[in-house]
């Protein structure tokens, strides 16, 4: 007999709330936005990897900062998958439960990279 290995690769969709986008549009106009929104994006990579290495560190207080950043960016930017996962692991780490947590943190990763890449969905 042999052993069958299955590799699961979970995939989320992220959702973007579209009137978060129009508020921004309102308020600065077209290029502004797409100025704000690219440096969102790049802060919002930024803040994913300072949350890798925080994590593989052990630096729970740097993660912990990090992750309230990260909430801040993708709750501004209208990213509500993103915001609620990191809210998630932001309980994880307050309950000190280290299994939740490191689940927790694998979907936010993959879905900040998700986010990163564009690839969401409206609400």
């Amino acid at each position: 007999m042999t052993a069958r290995v299955t590799y699961l690769c979970p995939r989320e969709r992220i959702w973007l709330d579209p009137s978060r986008i129009g508020v921004l549009y309102a308020e600065l106009g077209g290029a502004e936005v797409q100025a704000l929104l690219d440096r969102a994006m790049a802060e919002l990579a930024s803040v994913h990897d300072d949350l890798r290495l925080a994590y593989a560190a052990r630096d729970l207080d740097g993660f912990a900062r990090s992750l309230r950043r990260m909430r801040r960016i993708a709750d501004h930017l209208g990213l509500t998958t993103v915001a609620r996962i990191a809210g998630d692991v932001g309980d994880c780490l307050d309950r000190a439960d280290p299994t939740a947590l490191s689940a927790t943190w694998a979907r936010l990763s993959r879905s900040a990279e998700q986010a990163q890449v564009g690839n969401w969905n409206s609400v």
